[in-house]
């Protein structure tokens, strides 16, 4: 096997991981969801949306990523809790 071929290989396996961990933050979202109807909060929260933005812009600048790669990345990820809450509570686009 190649170097390039080895580095493919690892960078396969981070993404199945990045996968898993999306998978898991959005399977959360039906405790997040049972936590604003108690609480009485909308599916989209902005104020907490743009905590989240911040703590990931926050954490990119530490690790010298790119800022507007980042946010959009954490923008996708809020869009798909949201979505899927609203699948959750019978509101959703998704099938």
């Amino acid at each position: 096997m190649s170097e390039l071929e080895a580095v493919r290989k690892e960078i396969e396996v981070i993404d199945r991981e990045i996968l898993a961990l999306i998978n898991r933050r959005v399977n959360l979202a039906e405790k997040v969801l049972e936590s604003k109807r108690i609480n009485g909060t909308s599916i989209n929260d902005r104020k907490q949306n743009e905590v989240v933005l911040n703590r990931a812009v926050n954490a990119a600048t530490e690790l010298n990523l790119d800022l507007g790669s980042v946010k959009a990345i954490f923008e996708i990820l809020i869009r798909m809790s949201i979505e899927r809450q609203k699948e959750l509570s019978g509101k959703g686009n998704l099938p």
